[in-house]
């Protein structure tokens, strides 16, 4: 069921790619079009994909260290409720009923679909380790406390009635929870079952570094969600607590990666001769990267070239299409052939081989893209020349287009390999013997200790510690900065323009472009930075404080939209019609879909 998803997903991406070189390429038809298909393929992959894919691996890992599954029914009725709602919940996206929210732009009914699936794969999966909750160790850390962390994140992020910045924040908290929380945690369980079990040792051993590794993931993670504010209409002090969790984050993904890589001490030559080992560790690379690169996004001084950028949506490639699915890949490989190596080793080494080739040029064309399009705007800033409105664009539209062309022949590589992945993960191996596991003393497993430390997390730790770890970051990261007093101290701007009664036509309007997914190309928050000069006066919490959902936007592939009605050249009505109508008449240079 993932795989099919994963297909039809990153076919999905390849296409959007292509739309930003060649805008007309499936404009024929509604459900085609970039604001549309781009939701509905990310929707897709995260929760089609990843989200099967690792609720899966979390069944099969969780009870072979536990001795026997538990919750099968349960496990079978989880996948066809999630399944089914981000089937019911893409197709409603691409057909225009988009929440306007980055990864919860399905419906709110499919939400409560998917909702009861998450809510009975946790309780299976904690059935099934609660068997041998005796026996635990990191994968079971990481996929039971990642199982109910994803409910709780899909809880808070789906609370509905919540408007105005507070709204903006409640979706940043998800964003950041949800990625960290879930896919990589989850990931890292993966990873934590994986080594182990290919070079022969216990999974359930842990080390000083594991606990280190797993509580710091935990409590770091979210609160670099502040990154999407830097600069912006949110509180100041959310800014510092942003920095300071990114830097932050360096500790557990130090202390996860030399885990990983002290299992391996002797074995190395064994990632040569393995294909699942190098899946494994590909990913592992790319997840070092995270924290450089979010913290490029994190700090003032370089968010202020990057934000609303390709660098930002690089950085969200990097983990999901890059980490996190080589991770599931090696698991595919490896369960789908009984622990043997895979039927098709030449397949699956160019399936690792197309992967990497095409995600590496895509990620390095965004983040080169990125610097390029936020050094643009600064230069034509202090020559005084606008490069970030108007006619003034085009040097931004123009400078993208390389770095647009090798992202759209890199995921279009990345698609053809997936196809690949089909025809190499399914083929049963014949013939191999399965490397056994190696189980470690009890002793070991139950109270390992160092430097008279213990190491082990027990079952009562792991629920209780997980449940207030989340509730920690929700107040620091989410609570504390959506009921900060300046979201609700209302602005002109916010109660004189920025208001949309029902049925007028102002509402109507919005919610095409909502629909339309018209927020993806186009951000409306003017930051008090020279990259932003000449786009009006800078955004305050206020401004939107009658709006929900709050549209501040994703990446300025098109210019900032929040003062246009009162710039020159964007302030009539009869242009904004014929732009919208064929946005090339008048302006060559625009990658506008018509």
């Amino acid at each position: 069921v993932a795989s099919v998803f994963l297909v039809l997903s990153a076919l999905g991406t390849a296409l959007v790619s292509l739309q930003l070189v060649w805008p007309e390429l499936g404009s024929g038809y509604a459900f085609t079009s970039f604001g549309r298909l781009l939701p509905a393929a990310s929707s897709a992959f995260l929760y089609g994909w990843l989200t099967i894919g690792l609720l899966g691996a979390a069944h099969h890992i969780v009870g072979r260290l536990a001795g026997r599954s538990s919750g099968g029914g349960l496990a079978a009725a989880s996948l066809l409720l999630v399944a089914s709602g981000v089937v019911a919940g893409a197709a409603a996206v691409a057909a225009g009923m988009s929440e306007g929210r980055p990864h919860l732009e399905m419906p709110l009914w499919a939400d409560g679909v998917i909702l009861a699936g998450l809510l009975l794969a946790a309780v299976a999966i904690t059935r099934t380790a609660g068997v041998g909750k005796d026996r635990l160790g990191p994968p079971t850390w990481y996929l039971v406390a990642g199982a109910w962390w994803l409910v709780l994140a899909w809880l808070a992020g789906n609370i509905p009635g919540v408007t105005g910045f507070a709204g903006a924040i409640q979706t940043s908290f998800y964003r950041a929870s949800v990625t960290g929380l879930w896919f990589v945690a989850a990931g890292v369980g993966v990873v934590y079952y994986l080594i182990p079990r290919l070079i022969g040792a216990d999974p359930r051993q842990h080390s000083r570094l594991a606990t280190l590794g797993f509580w710091s993931l935990a409590i770091a993670w979210v609160g670099t969600g502040a990154r999407d504010f830097v600069y912006g209409a949110g509180p100041d002090w959310f800014e510092t607590v942003g920095v300071a969790f990114s830097i932050a984050l360096v500790v557990p993904v130090l202390a996860i990666v030399t885990d990983f890589g002290l299992a391996m001490r002797g074995r190395w030559d064994e990632v040569s001769d393995r294909v699942t080992l190098r899946f494994v560790f590909a990913g592992v690379f790319l997840f070092l990267l995270v924290p450089m690169a979010n913290l490029i996004s994190t700090l003032r001084t370089s968010s202020a070239v990057v934000q609303f950028t390709s660098w930002v949506t690089a950085n969200d490639y990097l983990v999901f299409y890059g980490a996190v699915s080589l991770w599931v890949f090696a698991l595919a490989y490896h369960v789908l052939n009984d622990g043997r190596p895979p039927a098709q080793p030449r397949l699956a080494g160019w399936h690792l081989r197309l992967s990497l080739v095409g995600l590496g040029a895509a990620l390095v064309a965004m983040w080169m893209g990125g610097l390029v399009a936020g050094f643009t705007w600064a230069g034509g800033a202090n020559e005084a020349v606008g490069n970030a409105f108007g006619d003034g664009f085009t040097s931004t539209v123009t400078g993208q287009l390389p770095y647009q062309v090798t992202s759209a022949v890199g995921m279009s590589v990345f698609a053809l390999a997936q196809v690949v992945f089909l025809a190499a993960a399914f083929r049963r191996s014949p013939t191999g013997d399965a490397r056994p596991m190696q189980l470690a003393d009890e002793a070991d497993v139950l109270d390992l200790q160092f430097g008279g430390s213990p190491t082990a997390i027990g079952w009562r730790g792991l629920r209780y510690g997980a449940l207030a770890l989340f509730a920690l970051a929700a107040f620091v990261a989410w609570l504390l900065p959506a009921i900060d007093p300046a979201n609700s101290e209302a602005t002109i701007l916010g109660d004189a323009a920025r208001v949309y009664p029902e049925g007028s036509a102002q509402a109507a309007g919005r919610a095409v472009y909502l629909a339309e997914g018209c927020w993806y190309c186009h951000t409306q928050e003017v930051r008090a930075i020279v990259t932003d000069a000449g786009l009006g006066a800078a955004s305050v919490a206020g401004d939107y404080l009658h709006e929900s959902p709050v549209l501040r936007g994703v990446q300025r592939v098109g210019p900032d939209l929040m003062h246009a009605g009162s710039r020159e050249g964007t302030d009539s009505a009869d242009f904004v019609v014929a732009h919208l109508r064929d946005p090339r008449v008048e302006r060559g240079w625009s990658n506008m879909p018509s």
